[in-house]
């Protein structure tokens, strides 16, 4: 048979099966079960739509509706099997197949014109669910517009994704004698596909133990294509596999539809070309998923990357791994189903592993993942994060640099704005950056020591650990005559006897040649001396001086001897100790901590900062500076520095932060993880070196978000229209035509 009669066929076939079937009630009635199916899906989409005590899911409206559930899918090729089963199977038992061939029309023809009758019957099935966009219509709140480019997209593909899933319940058809036997052996193929390219979501491990397994199993996940689709993202990989599935298909039911009409050396070749079909395809999907490439189509192009993050993934200087802290608050799952994505974009455009682990599950541990974020265990395992390795360096990005999230018109929580990939970008860039930044500490001042670990505690290895793992290279130096040229930034970590006047002006030369300088004041009480009046000797309690006070000076700063009061900040269990949420100005050291982050400042002592010094850290105005150390409890009187007080600031000249407590740096106080004063400090000591956090110029985006509001009894009409409203419309419409076609015939 030619080509073109062959073609001549397949339509004559294709007209006369469709005719057939629209005149057969069971289509409607099958009609009505899928209905019921999408229906419950957009139930359940609607449920979350209005839900007011979680945010709106993100992305495209179909996406929900057309990834479905585990139920909805099983439900759905159910409706499958009934379509194609009886395409083949039902004619062999009546007779009609063998009548059908006669008719000059090939098995070729034959098997692809009912393919198609039984895909245009699914496609018809679709429309009635346009009815859902104009559902929500009636009850969105944004003034948002449809994203007519990725609906169509998710339209085609769930289409086409169904198309390649009939040709297996056809070929089914096809292997057997009864349309019974025919429907059971296609549903079995269908849920098995099904249920392999869902292993991985259904065993979360599997990533972590075996990841090319897992990328294998995700490269025919039905339910991760047609997300895709629902995105407005056209990818490869997923338009080759649904392609390899309906040819592949089609070929085995054109080969088992030979089978005992022709002779046996052509059944083994026909059996040949399928096997080798599907070797090509398992082939071109293999190569796909290695070369990926994507077409994004959506109306804001939330499918691609800035030209940015590519740069950034090609400058690597190694493999870096995205490691997912999967939240335990329900409610930001759909965010952190957002940074899945993104990752996964860019773990296809760079040398990237992406993993999801529950937090209990993570590497290297929830608190000391937590420790670098800078957050309390409890608050990461909550709200999530992405945990950021390169070359041995880490780098928490946390729930609050991915996405900003407050209360819209209607009271419900909504992601205000999106910066996931500027985030992950960023953190990524930082890591890259190989130019190290030498940290130089001062000692025989009786300094908190940095490098050495002290008794109970005491000293500052902690803060040691922190700018290490950020690149930076540590010394304890001598600076009898002058700060070595090699040092960045010099910290003075709490001394206890003053610096000389040389050193002084060491240091200030430093600042001079633009070195920065970090000076972290003793509160703990060192001294005792007495005055000798006319009243005796008096035993007085003092704060050591710096030495650095005319350094200071110079820039607007000053280290009084006073302790810092706050009743309202105290904290009961750590007495003499402050603990700030809130109290941070406006200033990139202070990047990621107002009302998020907590520092505790054990007995600080307030700074000083005239003219144009800038405070970095503020008590609340009910605090004071308390300069009778001898009275407790502390009064607040007309001789106490007023306030509020100033905890930490920044010079106006040099590049200098005067703190007010060394202690608050101590491992002591830093090691039970409610303190983030060292991640404080390690952004102090970047920007003193000129080297403040990187910030692409990435733009951030406000996701689509369509909110529904409505009453709990509108609910239940919306959601009794789509699950029995529509499908018995459908019934009821297709029982008219069928009496009426009835009618005609008579």
């Amino acid at each position: 048979m030619t080509l073109p009669s062959s073609l001549r066929a397949t339509y004559w076939v294709w007209r006369r099966e469709l005719k057939i079937t629209l005149r057969a009630p069971i289509l409607y009635v099958i009609g009505g079960l899928f209905l019921v199916v999408q229906g419950i899906a957009f139930a359940g989409l609607v449920n979350a739509l209005s839900d007011t005590r979680r945010p709106a899911p993100l992305g495209a409206l179909l996406e929900g509706q057309l990834a479905g559930t585990l139920l909805t899918w099983v439900l759905q090729l159910v409706v499958l099997t009934l379509l194609g089963m009886r395409t083949i199977a039902d004619d062999k038992r009546n007779g009609g197949w063998e009548l059908l061939l006669t008719a000059r029309v090939g098995e070729g023809a034959a098997v692809a014109g009912k393919w198609l009758a039984a895909v245009t019957i699914y496609a018809l099935l679709w429309l009635p669910t346009l009815a859902y966009l104009v559902l929500v219509a009636a009850f969105r709140t944004d003034a948002g517009g449809w994203d007519v480019p990725t609906i169509i997209t998710g339209y085609t593909g769930a289409i086409v994704l169904g198309a390649a899933l009939l040709a297996w319940t056809v070929a089914a058809s096809a292997a057997m004698a009864t349309t019974l036997a025919a429907g059971a052996l296609g549903f079995a193929a269908l849920i098995g596909l099904f249920l392999v390219g869902e292993l991985p979501a259904l065993w979360p491990d599997l990533a972590i133990d075996h990841p090319s397994l897992a990328s294998a199993l995700s490269a025919v996940s039905l339910r991760e294509h047609l997300s895709a689709f629902a995105r407005g993202e056209l990818g490869l990989a997923p338009i080759l596999f649904a392609l390899a599935l309906a040819i592949s298909g089609l070929s085995l039911a054109i080969t088992l539809a030979c089978a005992g009409r022709r002779r046996a050396r052509e059944i083994r070749i026909r059996t040949t070309a399928t096997v080798l079909v599907l070797a090509i395809a398992i082939a071109a999907g293999i190569l796909a998923a290695r070369h990926p490439h994507r077409i994004d189509v959506s109306a804001a192009r939330r499918n691609s990357l800035d030209p940015q993050t590519r740069g950034v993934l090609a400058d690597l200087p190694g493999r870096a791994t995205l490691t997912i802290v999967e939240p335990t608050l329900g409610a930001l799952e759909p965010l952190y189903d957002e940074v899945a994505r993104v990752a996964d974009r860019m773990a296809e455009a760079g040398p990237l592993t992406v993993r999801r682990v529950d937090p209990i599950a993570l590497p290297g541990g929830l608190a000391a993942a937590a420790r670098i974020a800078g957050l309390a265990p409890g608050d990461l395992a909550s709200n999530g994060g992405v945990i950021v390795e390169l070359g041995g360096r880490r780098r928490v990005v946390d729930r609050l640099q991915i996405a900003t999230i407050d209360r819209g018109a209607t009271g419900a929580p909504e992601v205000e704005h999106l910066a996931v990939e500027q985030a992950l970008a960023g953190a990524l860039a930082e890591l890259s950056v190989s130019t190290p930044i030498t940290v130089c500490a001062t000692t025989g001042h009786g300094e908190l020591p940095l490098l050495a670990k002290a008794d109970k505690d005491a000293d500052w290895t902690a803060v040691a650990d922190r700018l290490r793992a950020d690149g930076m290279s540590l010394e304890e130096v001598s600076i009898a005559t002058a700060v070595p040229d090699r040092c960045n930034v010099v910290i003075v970590a709490g001394p206890t006897q003053a610096l000389s006047p040389t050193e002084a002006l060491a240091i200030q030369t430093f600042l001079r040649r633009n070195g920065g300088l970090f000076v972290a004041a003793a509160s703990r009480p060192v001294t005792e001396h007495t005055k000798v009046g006319h009243g005796g000797g008096q035993t007085f309690t003092t704060v050591a001086e710096t030495g650095l006070e005319s350094v200071l000076a110079a820039d607007d700063l000053g280290l009084p001897a006073a302790i810092a009061i706050d009743r309202s900040l105290a904290i009961r269990e750590l007495p003499g100790a402050l603990m700030i949420v809130s109290g941070y100005t406006a200033h990139e050291v202070n990047g990621g901590f107002p009302d998020e982050r907590a520092t505790i400042w054990f007995q600080p002592r307030p700074v000083i900062a005239t003219g144009s010094a800038k405070p970095l850290i503020r008590a609340t105005a009910e605090s004071w500076g308390e300069q009778d150390m001898q009275t407790s409890p502390p009064t607040k009187d007309a001789t106490d520095l007023a306030g509020p007080v100033v905890l930490a600031a920044i010079g106006s000249l040099h590049r200098v932060i005067a703190v007010g407590s060394a202690e608050s740096f101590e491992t002591s106080l830093l090691g039970g993880g409610a303190s983030a004063a060292d991640l404080w400090l390690d952004q102090a000591i970047r920007y003193l070196a000129g080297r403040p956090q990187s910030h692409l110029s990435i733009a951030g985006r406000t996701p689509s978000q369509i909110r529904l509001v409505m009453t709990a009894a509108e609910r239940r009409a919306v959601i009794g229209i789509s699950t029995v409203g529509i499908p018995l419309l459908w019934i009821l419409a297709g029982g008219a035509i069928v009496l009426w076609r009835r009618k005609q015939t008579r």
